[in-house]
């Protein structure tokens, strides 16, 4: 047995931790006490480095420090029974042994041994001081800030009121928390020096001190850590642990300023250290990663941004070469996947609650795995063991503690869950209450400190919650015998602190730090080692550790797994364009070389660079699909965010030029385009070019803007910009000098004049009808002209050139000119993508703020004034508490399960999850569901509760006997790991949404209501009902929305309680309460099974049964908790007295206790099986009869249909009133478009040219549509993937109800939508305000809002993310425009289109109700250029010549009494031109409004009939 060295009741593995000793033991002794090591292992000739100290004194902590030899020992405070059993050697050290003997200490050794062989510094370290620091912000706990809605735009004037109603309930919020409410866990007055008042005046720009407005997030914090120590910070939510591991690392972007300083060894200020923030890194506590990126992926693009440079590589054996960089690469991913027990997920998807992948506990270790990549010096993780089970929490501790003692890094770890074997690795503590330091000290000093003051810690209890209890007035307990006062507020814990001899010790020793040169020396090798690992071109005034060349490599590499692993959007792309081109093609099939080909040769072009621009446009849903992700990396200063634009665009252009490729060919040859090599290749030069470049611009846009909403109104508005400005929409001679700018930046134009110039320079075209005029019988031979600008008088022929240079001002010398101008605008808005994505805020770097609803709080308004005039705390605790339980309902159920097997289909095999596992959980039994990470927890939940979609299951799941019913869903709560809520409701909102909807029919709504308010009571939710739920960091915290999630449920009054993870993100006070709350439940009859990590032992007391899996979803024990003690000693495992029996029992199944044994296979040949097998036979024959199936019980869904349209409409029409983002950018985006409309088209006269720009200037109308979709598809995927995710599978509401409510929500704001591109653009424009046209056109748009959103919707209903969406609207919105009759007239549609598509296409009736009406009467006035000029027979004039063909044909003679060169207009009235249209009779028009009111309908239909056919029912045991 291995002895080990106990400093002060801390007992560490000598053999694994010796460095860890000598490193913090003082230089005097260094010598003799390695000496002493190498006594004790003689054998053990292990290298053992000589790190540079930061002090030549003690770690205050080890200060009285005595080395002594002991046999195997453990302190009070152990918890996982090293005395017990040999194989837990190393548990208290970092050493983490595998089966195979392999341990990462050891590794760790080994490597640096090998890079002294090649004469290299084995490792860097740096300590971190902080000098009273201060972290100002606006706003705090107590503070209100209302949500804005739309009401505050419409009438401004109330926002002034509201401000003052804000005021009055953050007033009794503060009034409340003085009174030691239990609203806030009992914590007393913050102090009137952490608010500004007018007394403190306002301080210098860049002095220290609040400004107005202001508070204090953090007070004076001052401290040490040195290298090679760890530090815990606890706290309990919103006490500022997240802002203080945020100000240490340097993320002060969130907060209004920052006093005093953080040294990182000596470096204190941002220049210093700038080119060494690689080596400073935080961790938050969110797990973000690429859904679709493998786990071992992930890992390797980590490792190649960290990769050190061959000089300071380690060398494969002693003395020699370098390690190959892949090598290195593959040698430590493959630790860090064994050390976290993640070598079988390395090929599986990351995930999110969307995508399946590893389960949460995997993913959490995932991100742990990814920050250790960096090997920073100072490492901060912010609740890092969130989601983990208690053994590989303590795993992830000890790997920590094994970096501290042997590379000598520094670490600050926050915990909301620190097990006493967690919190004895630790080497101080720091100890926060509302932003102020209570305790700062040695970690085995803390407990004493506050058991002097008077405060008892229970017996069992964990101390790193008790150290955050003492603030807690109706948590902490007193001593009988303290006399006098004992503190209370935090204000009074600081001032204890400060005054103690403690805090004078740390101060002594933070000063003698300060002074001491010795950390001079140690700042210099570590950056002089820092700085030789980066790669020979990283810059050296960077963080970065590889080059710009390597990081865009990488990130390269990376673009292609995501595109893989996300195959949908990948093929989605390739698809649409593939069948575009052969639409283009067949569409202009073989145009012919005439005048009647001429519109259709442009339009071809036209379509051949508008679609793939079209496809662009989701670059900007892209750009923010990646986004914090890319956040989390730039904390890391893992790469310069640039490298992934070049990464990006690279990737791009092998793709792209496959793509066009064959799109150009397909489009090129089938439309009869010139047959030239040379004309081709330059064909697809200029799509190409104009793709890349486009797709660039709208990146930049996406990365201009924060969010979502912005950034599609601005690449809405700018679409059509590009579209109109081509030089197609509008010819350049209409365009107006206002805007005529516009085309020499838009890249669309120039390659448009480029490919229009080569088509049809040099080609003779022949005129035909219409524009050869006069034509028909007795005009044969005689003398004719050809009415389009470019003809010479008398000519039947037209040259391409005179074209290009009268209608078009193109000319065939730009072409060469414009590619350079086309490349040039590429690079520039790939610069600019560069520079806006380098502005992007790193991770933790936002500010994070909570919203109330606009006028909320007043029922929290009211109680407290009504508590203050009775003298006691508003919702006295214990009478509530009391009053509460009473009043909680509970259902007398017993549900049971057998035989239960679980397979899904997985990298095309069979996968088994769950393994014959079986159990029951009874009516008034809290029963706990434990196992490690990735047992199948969360997945048994799921399989019990009914929530499983997919894959196979077989087994036996009864309730009270019986088959479950069809009500069972809805009566079943089940609390998710993950927190799904709608952001823009508030907590009050979202229990009274849930309770309505899922307690029986035959409830009245006053009772339903009426218990929302005792569960609000239950959960103590009172000051935060009318908050906004919002996202996480912007909106409720954790802890909140946690408890939110589990009061959505209770309020539905369930039958059986399905919680997963409950506790998991809380700290030990709000975990014991939510488990108290739950035992009151199963009190009141409730049967509650929950999944729960990492409790403590007072905690696992207060569940009544266990069910314990292991890896592969096998049983290993179930029965009551108080015999598991028994079951494990009888198989020759005991559990001591002073051990956590949750987290040994981890470590026995899956750990290191495990012995070798197959617990499942022990647990299937024991008494105990069968035990529990008899007794649930015996619970399914005794209940069968016990309950009588409710009326309730026979419905699906708890309300009726009625109430269901109700309630979803109504909750969807407020989630718009108060996005004002949304429904502000759709209202711009509309005043935007409709202006720019206009004045493009300014003032339309009668020309015949002006007859296409009527046409045109409605044309345009169309496209406000994919700016607008793009805004709508992201929502209602957002609230589809809310309503799949939780509320289906809860039944709270029908998939009709919701399409119903999402289509209806929005129908007051697209009238209105519709009114405001009307009214600025229809007098602008000049058409008539006749009540015959301006009525049917203003009632055609508003049919137009709803056709296009109902088109938006039901894409998005089927699509399967956002950004797959957005890839199929170009080719939907693309068919539609290009079948429409306006880029390509009804008679010259190829015929296999024109009798099918044409008629089947929505947007041919939009346009033809629109320009029916406004082309008909227009009395046409030919420009002079627009005439045919011909000669008429001799003794004839123009009027005489002419008389026959007019009257069978169409126009006017502008010249009748001319006997020579007579001007022949096309068109003598706008009904003339319409009948080419497709539109000969008036009537058309109110046939095709009514035609697409038809379409309206149908594109709503299919938002139905799309979710119902994506919709999948939820599957149970067969």
């Amino acid at each position: 047995m291995s002895d080990f060295i106990e400093p002060l009741g801390r007992p560490l593995s000598l053999h694994h931790e010796q460095e860890g000793e000598i490193a913090r033991a003082s230089e005097n002794d260094h010598t003799s006490q390695v000496n002493q090591v190498s006594q004790l292992h003689g054998s053990d000739n292990t290298a053992i480095p000589t790190p540079v100290y930061s002090s030549g004194r003690t770690s205050p902590t080890r200060s009285d420090t005595v080395l002594e030899l002991t046999p195997t020992t453990r302190s009070s405070e152990s918890t996982t029974g090293e005395g017990q059993d040999s194989n837990s050697k190393g548990a208290k050290s970092g050493d983490l042994e595998e089966e195979d003997g392999w341990s990462y200490a050891a590794q760790l050794k080994r490597d640096r041994a090998l890079l002294e062989s090649r004469g290299l510094p084995a490792g860097r370290s740096l300590s971190l001081a902080y000098e009273h620091l201060s972290v100002r912000g606006v706003g705090g706990a107590d503070d209100v800030i209302y949500a804005p809605n739309m009401g505050g735009i419409i009438a401004p004037w109330t926002n002034i009121a509201y401000k003052k109603k804000a005021a009055k309930l953050a007033a009794a919020r503060r009034d409340v928390e003085e009174k030691g409410s239990g609203t806030t866990g009992g914590q007393e007055e913050r102090g009137s020096d952490l608010v500004w008042n007018e007394s403190m005046g306002t301080p210098g720009k860049k002095e220290p001190g609040l400004r107005k407005g202001q508070r204090y997030l953090l007070k004076d914090f001052s401290g040490l850590v040195r290298a090679g120590e760890m530090m815990l910070v606890v706290g309990r939510p919103g006490s500022g642990c997240t802002t203080f591991l945020k100000s240490l690392a340097g993320l002060n972007d969130g907060f209004d300023g920052v006093d005093g300083t953080v040294h990182y060894g000596t470096m204190n200020d941002s220049k210093s250290v700038k080119p060494f923030k690689s080596d400073v890194i935080f961790n938050s506590e969110e797990d973000l990663h690429d859904a679709n990126l493998l786990v071992g992926r992930t890992l390797d693009f980590a490792l190649r941004m960290n990769t050190p440079a061959p000089g300071a590589r380690l060398p494969s054996e002693d003395g020699g070469e370098a390690m190959k960089a892949e090598d290195w690469k593959e040698k430590t991913k493959a630790e860090l996947l064994k050390i976290f027990g993640l070598e079988h997920t390395a090929d599986t998807k990351v995930g999110d609650q969307y995508t399946r992948g590893v389960s949460g506990g995997e993913k959490k270790r995932v991100s742990i795995a990814e920050v250790l990549t960096s090997r920073a010096s100072i490492q901060m993780w912010d609740n890092a063991t969130r989601g983990l089970d208690a053994d590989t929490a303590l795993r992830f501790t000890r790997v920590l503690r094994t970096l501290a003692d042997i590379e000598q890094n520094t670490m600050v770890v926050s915990l909301y869950q620190a097990g006493n074997g967690i919190y004895s690795l630790f080497d101080k503590v720091t100890v926060i209450a509302e932003g102020r330091i209570i305790y700062y000290g040695p970690a085995n000093e803390a407990r004493g400190y506050f058991e002097e003051m008077g405060f008892v810690h229970p017996d069992g209890g964990n101390t790193a919650d008790y150290l955050t209890s003492v603030t807690a007035t109706n948590e902490r307990k007193i001593r009988d015998d303290i006399e006098g006062p004992v503190p209370t507020s935090s204000a009074e814990f600081a001032t204890a602190y400060q005054n103690s001899s403690i805090a004078k010790r740390m101060q002594q020793e933070l000063a003698e730090y300060l002074q001491d040169p010795s950390r001079v020396e140690q700042t210099e090798n570590t950056q002089a080692m820092i700085q030789a690992q980066k790669s020979k071109l990283a810059p050296k005034n960077r963080p970065e550790k590889v080059d710009f060349f390597t990081q865009v490599r990488a990130a390269l590499i990376r673009d292609y797994q995501q595109r893989w692993g996300d195959q949908w959007t990948l093929w989605a792309r390739q698809g649409t364009t593939l069948v575009q081109a052969f639409i283009i093609g067949s569409l202009f099939y073989q145009v012919s070389a005439t005048t009647g080909g001429l519109f259709l040769r442009g339009g071809s072009i036209f379509l051949t660079l508008l679609f793939p621009s079209l496809i662009s446009l989701s670059e900007t849903t892209a750009a923010f699909s990646g986004r914090a992700v890319l956040a989390k990396h730039k904390g890391f200063s893992m790469y310069r965010p640039s490298a992934v634009v070049v990464a990006q665009t690279i990737g791009d252009l092998p793709i792209f030029f496959i793509q066009l490729v064959i799109f150009t060919l397909i489009v090129y040859f089938m439309v009869g385009l010139k047959t030239d090599v040379g004309l081709y290749f330059t064909f697809l030069l200029f799509t190409y070019m104009t793709t890349i470049c486009t797709t660039a611009f709208f990146r930049f846009v996406g990365y201009s803007f924060g969010t979502f909403n912005n950034a599609s109104k601005v690449s809405g508005l700018m679409f059509s910009i590009l579209v109109t400005y081509a030089g197609y929409i509008i010819y350049t001679p209409s365009m107006h000098p206002w805007f005529s700018w516009i085309r020499w930046i838009d890249p669309v134009y120039y390659s448009f004049e480029a490919l229009m110039s080569n088509e049809l320079a040099g080609l003779t075209l022949a005129c035909v009808q219409p524009q050869l005029a006069p034509y028909g019988q007795g005009y044969s031979g005689v003398s004719q002209g050809c009415a389009i600008a470019g003809a010479e008088p008398g000519a039947t022929t037209l040259s391409g050139t005179a074209y290009l240079n009268e209608a078009l001002r193109f000319h065939h010398s730009h072409v060469w000119r414009n590619f350079g101008i086309v490349v040039a605008v590429w690079v520039f808005f790939l610069a600019l993508c560069m520079i806006q994505i380098e502005r992007l805020p790193a991770a933790g770097s936002n500010r994070a703020v909570l919203l109330y609803k606009r006028g909320g709080g007043g029922k929290y308004i009211r109680a407290a004034k009504a508590s203050e005039e009775k003298g006691e705390s508003a919702g006295g605790e214990k009478q509530n508490g009391e009053s509460t339980e009473q009043k909680v309902v509970g259902a007398d159920t017993v549900f049971t399960w057998k035989n239960l097997d679980y397979t899904v289909h997985a990298d095309g095999k069979q996968r088994k999850l769950l393994d014959n596992v079986f159990g029951y959980c009874k009516a008034g039994t809290l029963t706990a569901l434990m196992g490690a990470s990735g047992a199948g927890k969360t997945t048994l939940m799921d399989v019990l509760a009914a929530r499983k979609t997919d894959g196979v299951i077989s087994g036996e799941v009864l309730t009270n006997g019986k088959p479950l019913p069809v009500s069972f869903q809805r009566t079943t709560g089940y609390c998710e790991q993950v927190d799904v809520h709608l952001p823009q409701a508030t907590v009050r909102e979202a229990l009274e949404f849930s309770a309505l909807l899922r307690q029986p029919r035959s409830v009245p709504d006053k009772e339903k209501l009426a218990y929302v308010d005792v569960i609000v009571d239950l959960l103590e939710l009172h000051d935060i009902e009318d908050a906004m739920i919002g996202n996480p960091g912007a909106g409720l915290g954790v802890e909140q929305r946690k408890r939110l999630t589990i009061g959505v449920e209770l309020v539905s009054k369930p039958s059986l309680l399905f919680l997963d993870e409950p506790t998991s993100g809380l700290d030990g006070q709000s975990s014991y309460l939510i488990v108290t709350f739950l035992r009151k439940l199963a009190a009141a009859g409730q049967a509650v099974l929950c999944t729960i990590h990492q409790p403590s032992a007072s905690l696992f007391d207060r569940f009544d049964q266990l069910l314990l899996l292991k890896q592969g979803g096998k049983m290993v024990y179930f029965g009551a908790i108080d015999d598991l003690q028994a079951y494990f000693s009888k198989h020759g495992l005991d559990i001591p007295n002073d051990v956590n029996p949750a987290e040994r029992m981890i470590d026995i199944v899956s750990g290191d206790l495990s012995k070798g044994h197959d617990w499942a296979q022990v647990w299937r040949d024991s008494d105990e099986c069968q035990a529990r097998s008899k007794e649930l036979e015996e619970l399914k024959h005794g209940n069968h009869d016990s309950t009588e199936q409710s009326e309730d019980d026979k419905y699906e869904y708890a309300a009726t249909t009625l109430t269901q349209l109700k309630l979803v409409t109504k909750r969807a029409s407020i989630q718009l009133w108060r996005d004002t983002e949304y429904v502000m950018n759709k209202v711009m985006l509309h005043i935007g478009s409709a202006l720019f409309n206009g004045f493009s088209f300014w003032m339309i006269g009668n020309a015949y040219a002006d007859l296409q720009n009527r046409v045109f200037t409605i044309f345009q109308f169309i496209f406000v549509a994919p700016g607008v979709i793009a805004q709508t598809q992201p929502k209602f995927i957002a609230n589809r993937d809310i309503f799949e995710a939780r509320e289906k599978k809860a039944k709270l509401y029908s998939w009709q109800a919701f399409c119903f409510g999402e289509i209806v929500a929005e129908v007051p704001y697209l009238l209105v939508c519709a009114l405001l591109y009307f009214a600025p653009w229809y007098p602008v424009v000049g058409f008539s305000f006749a009540p015959g046209t301006a009525g049917p056109v203003y009632l055609q748009m508003t049919f137009y809002e709803f056709l296009y959103t109902g088109i938006g919707q039901f894409v998005a209903a089927y699509a399967p993310n956002a950004v797959f969406a957005a890839l199929v609207n170009p080719l939907l919105i693309g068919v539609m425009v290009t079948f429409c009759g306006v880029l390509v007239p009804y008679p010259q549609i190829t015929a296999f289109w024109r009798y099918w598509l044409y008629y089947l296409n929505p947007f041919n009736y939009l346009i033809g109700g629109l320009v029916s009406r406004i082309l008909w009467d227009v009395k046409v006035q030919c420009k002079q250029e627009e005439f045919g000029i011909f000669d008429p027979p001799d003794s004839q004039t123009c009027g005489q010549y002419m008389s026959t063909f007019l009257q069978e044909s169409t126009g006017y003679i502008n010249n009748p009494d001319a006997t020579s060169g007579c001007e022949y207009c096309i068109y003598s009235q706008g009904n003339q031109y319409l009948k080419s249209l497709n539109l000969g009779n008036k009537v058309d028009g109110w046939r095709d409004i009514a035609l697409t009111f038809l379409y309206v309908i149908s594109s709503y239909a299919l938002v139905f009939l799309l979710l119902k056919l994506r919709s999948k029912r939820s599957k149970t045991a067969a």
